[in-house]
Formats: structure tokens, C-alpha cells, sequence
């Protein structure tokens, strides 16, 4: 009577089906993981680049809303847009009128890059905040006291995945 050996190992056709297989498997996490990790660079970035707009934003609303509409010297009331917006804010009030500054309050992009919105008051002058692509004011000739301001911002991830967002709102000049 003959007995059959057992195996001692396992066959070629084994272990490359078990290399191919294993290989799937892991190939298949790493596609969810990097899925995952771009997804959360997308929005870390898009949550950094709205607090980098928001920054500007309150600025920019907190000193447009002092400024006269006569004292804004490069925003025509003509419906088209701009990239800079200078003007003057009061320094009290005189009887009945209102004192102007004399130093003018300037928002534009600047900085090394030009991706930056730059506040220039007088000779002073700071960094609101950075990766900006565009920063645009208007005002209609319908309603001159009424200023439109919009930001895009825009910067890469790690990986390349461009990330763009855009905030656009009005201000009610108050003099």
C-alpha cells in the first residue's frame, strides 16, 4: 500500500496568487488613505483661506463703513470693477460737517508674491491677509453709497489639488 506525502510547501502557483491578492489588498488602503488625506488637506485649506478672507473682510467693513462717499478717490460710481480702493474716514465733526482725516486709508494687494491684501493708512501699513488671487470693489451708479467687495482666495495642497474660494459682500457707506 502506498501513502501519499504530505506537502512540504507551497507551489508557485500559490504564492504568486497570495502576492497578487495581498498586493489588491493593500494597494486598495492605500487609495483610501490617500483619498482621505486629500480630502482633509482640501478642507483644512478651504477653512484656512476663509479665515484669511474673513480677516480682510472685517477690515475692510469696519473702515468702509466710515467713509464718505465724495472722499473715495479711485472707485467711481460707474459700475466697473477695481482692484484698489483709497479713501478718506472722518476725524470729527465740526457743527454740523464732518471733519475729514487727512491721512487716506488705502486697501489693495501687495506684499512679495501680490497675493497678499495690504491696509495702508497714512505711511502705515499692514497685512491683512495672504493667498488672495483677486480683491475687487464697485460701486453702482444707481447707488454710489454702496460698495462691492469681492475676494478670491486660492492656494495648493501637498499634493497639488488647487483650492479657490470667493467672498463677496456690500458695504453701506455711513457719511
Amino acid at each position: 500500500m502506498k501513502t501519499l506525502k504530505k506537502n512540504q510547501g507551497y507551489s508557485l502557483v500559490e504564492v504568486v496568487a497570495a502576492a497578487f491578492l495581498f498586493s489588491l489588498m493593500v494597494g486598495a488602503c492605500l487609495m483610501i488613505f490617500l483619498s482621505g488625506s486629500d480630502a482633509w488637506q482640501v478642507t483644512s485649506l478651504s477653512v484656512q483661506l476663509q479665515q484669511e478672507r474673513r480677516k480682510a473682510m472685517d477690515w475692510i467693513k469696519e473702515d468702509l463703513v466710515e467713509a464718505g462717499s465724495s472722499t473715495i478717490t479711485d472707485v467711481p460710481a460707474d459700475d466697473a470693477w477695481y482692484n484698489t480702493i483709497t479713501f478718506q474716514t472722518p476725524a470729527g465733526v465740526s457743527g454740523e460737517s464732518i471733519t475729514w482725516s487727512t491721512d487716506t486709508t488705502q486697501f489693495a494687494l501687495g506684499g512679495s508674491n501680490g497675493d497678499e491684501i495690504i491696509r495702508t493708512v497714512g505711511s502705515t501699513t499692514k497685512t491683512l491677509a495672504q493667498n488672495i488671487q483677486s480683491l475687487q470693489f464697485r460701486r453702482q451708479s444707481t447707488n454710489p453709497s454702496i460698495v462691492d467687495v469681492v475676494i478670491n482666495s486660492q492656494k495648493s495642497t501637498t499634493r497639488g489639488i488647487l483650492v479657490s474660494n470667493t467672498s463677496s459682500f456690500k458695504v453701506k457707506l455711513r457719511n
